[in-house]
């Protein structure tokens, strides 16, 4: 292989793709949870909250205490935190004990590699709204409040059409 060649391949794969936008299609990752059980991203998944740092992630904690442990699972969503800015020895010693006391499901991408096209803001959790793992929606939620909202199921789509008589239709 030539000297050229060569460097063409290396940056092809060092490469980052562009960040998910609305309508993007998110692969089904498959991603090890806090206790290693590999899960896959499904395409009945309704959403994906991640988190990339601590301030993110605490975001998350108080969505939780405020709406309790079964909020994922109940709106039909999965928690994935990215641990790549951790190093080893404290997402090893750390990060990833404290993880498996969660009564939570929570998806681990230790180097970062997975998630590296999941936007995200500083400070703040994202959270990807679903279809299909079509991109439907992106939201950055301030607090604990506004994650859950964003995590509630979307009003119906059609206006209520029956006729307003004052009669039972």
């Amino acid at each position: 292989m030539s000297r050229w060649a060569a460097l063409l391949w290396l940056l092809a794969a060092t490469a980052r793709a562009d960040p998910y936008a609305v309508d993007s299609n998110v692969p089904a990752l498959a991603l090890p949870d806090q206790n290693g059980a590999v899960q896959t991203l499904d395409p009945a998944l309704r959403a994906i909250v991640f988190s990339r740092d601590m301030a993110a992630g605490q975001v998350v904690k108080d969505a939780i205490e405020k709406a309790g442990p079964k909020l994922f699972e109940r709106d039909g969503a999965a928690y994935v935190v990215d641990l790549a800015g951790m190093s080893p020895f404290v997402r090893r010693w750390f990060a990833l004990p404290g993880l498996r006391r969660k009564s939570y499901r929570i998806l681990v991408d230790e180097e970062g590699t997975r998630t590296r096209e999941i936007p995200s803001v500083p400070g703040r959790p994202t959270v990807l709204s679903l279809d299909g793992l079509r991109v439907t929606r992106i939201d950055n939620p301030a607090n604990a409040d506004a994650l859950i909202q964003a995590l509630e199921p979307a009003a119906p789509a059609t206006p209520d059409t029956r006729p307003s008589s004052g009669a039972p239709p």
